[in-house]
């Protein structure tokens, strides 16, 4: 296949972050910049270098209803830091996960009635006063595992001169064993999704780049000293981290580390239904973010105009191309059986189309499941060849979200609540033991 229609049904944005990551790789695999001080260029002269412990650090877990799954996060932190730096907040809970956060030990800021993600973490920050007493918060969602060595890894990023947020690496919680064969299946799709998209954000975070659209919410970090610069719970927005990743870029605070060691686990949806539901919350809330910020003379506004060119296009590729096939294929069919019956000529020029058509989407197929090979191979998870057979369904239905999320972001005034996908009850990670329950520090 030419290299140029490679690079159309791939897409350019991910030809191009690809090749910098890449580049960024070899460069770091060299040793220039994998352990740099230095912040690269425009960065700001206000955020300093600094050594950051686990004492620094606040964590933040906002949550919804999260009777499952909270006290397995709440343990997974308690490896990392003591339970007096352990902020829940139960945000219009009517479950047991503030009475579960209290037993375990943690602070807890009950909000009735909620006020959305958003407004939780901007009500926590404040009544907790994280600005005054810790130099980072890490903002973690209540069905997330962190990994052991999070802030092991991921203090120095964010301790670097000019870094004033560090993006977690997220990583899809694996367990097929419970879980059905359609869950099984989106799971292994959103698996492949966080890796491809992960590895375009790896180039994108670059310190000569600085262009991530996202700092993502299930396990991120901040210098509070930014927090104030930002506003954490504008109007109108259904979440959160969109917008906090936006305020960085838009008023130059510094710029976002990001290495995929620095990673932690999240449970994703196992049925269709919850699945489309957070996508198109997904969808609506970048869209909502584009709305609120707009553009402004910046490297990070080009690499989103790119994006939203690619996105748009793509989207609207697969949606009509899949509709041109389905509306076809009824008259062909009729067509050809009249034509069988003696009562009409055979329809060639309709079915020519309809097979240009379908060779075209027998292409696009044929390259997405290279990606998914690819991500297999890179992932070693056989299973996922299977699975992958499948994906463009999901393309094509993350497709519709993309475009149906977009009108509503203009029409749609949304106070930031949010209902969680049905959680899975989850294992609580190996408890540390009771005299290192000060976060390993002695």
């Amino acid at each position: 296949m030419e290299p140029a229609l490679l690079i159309i049904v791939l897409g350019v944005n991910m030809t191009l972050w690809t090749l910098i990551g890449g580049l960024r790789l070899g460069t770091e695999k060299l040793g220039n910049g994998s352990n740099s001080r230095r912040a690269g260029p425009y960065c700001p002269a206000t955020v300093n270098a600094q050594t950051l412990s686990p004492d620094d650090v606040a964590v933040l877990i906002p949550a919804h209803n999260e009777e499952p799954v909270i006290a397995a996060t709440i343990e997974s932190v308690l490896r990392l830091v003591p339970a007096a730096q352990i902020h829940v907040i139960a945000d219009g809970c009517a479950d047991g996960t503030a009475d579960i956060a209290r037993a375990i030990g943690v602070n807890v800021l009950e909000l009735i009635p909620g006020r959305g993600k958003a407004g939780g973490i901007e009500a926590a920050v404040q009544h907790f006063d994280l600005p005054a007493r810790f130099a980072a918060v890490l903002i973690l969602d209540a069905d997330t595992t962190i990994d052991a060595h999070y802030l092991e890894r991921g203090l120095p990023l964010l301790g670097t001169a000019g870094v004033v947020a560090l993006a977690g690496y997220a990583k899809a919680g694996w367990r097929p064993r419970e879980l059905s064969p359609p869950g099984r299946f989106l799971i292994s799709y959103r698996t492949r999704l966080y890796a491809v998209m992960q590895w375009l954000k790896y180039g994108q975070t670059w310190r000569w780049t600085n262009v991530t659209a996202i700092v993502p919410g299930f396990a991120s970090m901040y210098r509070t000293s930014v927090l104030g610069a930002m506003e954490l719970n504008p109007p109108g927005l259904i979440i959160e981290d969109f917008n906090m990743t936006f305020e960085i870029h838009h008023k130059r605070l510094g710029k976002i580390a990001f290495r995929p060691g620095v990673f932690a686990t999240t449970q994703d949806p196992d049925n269709f239904r919850d699945y489309y539901r957070q996508v198109f919350r997904w969808q609506l809330g970048f869209w909502q973010t584009v709305r609120r910020h707009g553009f402004w003379a910046s490297g990070f506004s080009l690499a989103l105009a790119l994006f939203l060119a690619e996105v748009l296009i793509a989207s609207l590729g697969i949606v009509l191309l899949v509709a041109a096939l389905a509306s076809l294929t009824p008259f062909v069919l009729a067509g050809f059986a009249l034509a069988a019956m003696g009562t009409a000529d055979a329809p060639h020029g309709l079915a020519q189309i309809h097979v240009s058509l379908l060779i075209v989407l027998l292409a696009v197929a044929a390259l997405d499941y290279v990606v998914t090979c690819l991500t297999a191979f890179a992932l070693r998870r056989p299973s996922m060849l299977l699975y992958g057979a499948g994906f463009l369904a999901l393309r094509f239905a993350d497709a519709t979200a993309a475009l149906w999320a977009l009108p509503h972001a203009w029409l749609v005034h949304s106070d930031g609540q949010w209902t969680s996908p049905v959680r899975r009850p989850v294992a609580a990670p190996p408890k540390v033991p009771d005299s290192s329950r000060d976060g390993g520090r002695r």
